[in-house]
């Protein structure tokens, strides 16, 4: 049965590597890429938001950032949301809604802050998660998207938590 817990020191090598080869298969970028650095960064955005991984029989499987609108990490979320970023499954797991668990204790725990609004923004060549997101009650933000940089386009999805 897969637990949802926070990050621990000993998790931070194993949430990086899972994470470079979740966006690799997903086939976000090559090994040499910038953002590949970005996303093996585990360590350096650890403070700067909520990291939580799912645990399965003693096995990091996945993991997740949760972040607040304005702190370093945050995209696209305003004043009075939240959004989660870096969600990675081993991709030997993916369709066992491990992500999906991840999603549904990032929006429990912004809930328990009096937060409504959970944001996430894709790349838009990710069909995939535009899919699985929206399957999670997520909505379209077309006027949220954005570019970081030309040719990377970013499609905003938003969550009314109620």
């Amino acid at each position: 049965m897969v637990m949802i817990r926070a990050l621990r020191d000993e998790d931070v090598p194993i949430v990086s590597a899972l994470s470079l080869e979740a966006y690799s298969a997903a086939g976000h970028f090559d090994a040499n890429d910038a953002y590949a650095a970005t996303v093996r960064d585990v360590a350096g955005r650890r403070m700067h938001g909520d990291l939580l991984v799912a645990e399965d029989d003693g096995d990091v499987v996945g993991a997740v950032m949760l972040c607040s609108a304005g702190s370093e990490y945050a995209e696209m979320s305003l004043e009075g949301e939240m959004e989660f970023r870096f969600l990675a499954v081993d991709p030997q797991r993916w369709g066992q809604r491990i992500g999906e668990s991840l999603v549904r204790e990032c929006e429990d725990r912004v809930r328990s802050l009096g937060v409504h609004t959970m944001v996430i923004c894709v790349i838009d060549i990710n069909t995939a998660a535009h899919r699985f997101y929206e399957r999670l009650g997520y909505s379209r933000s077309p006027e949220r998207d954005w570019q970081p940089r030309p040719g990377v386009n970013l499609m905003a999805f938003t969550s009314w938590l109620g």
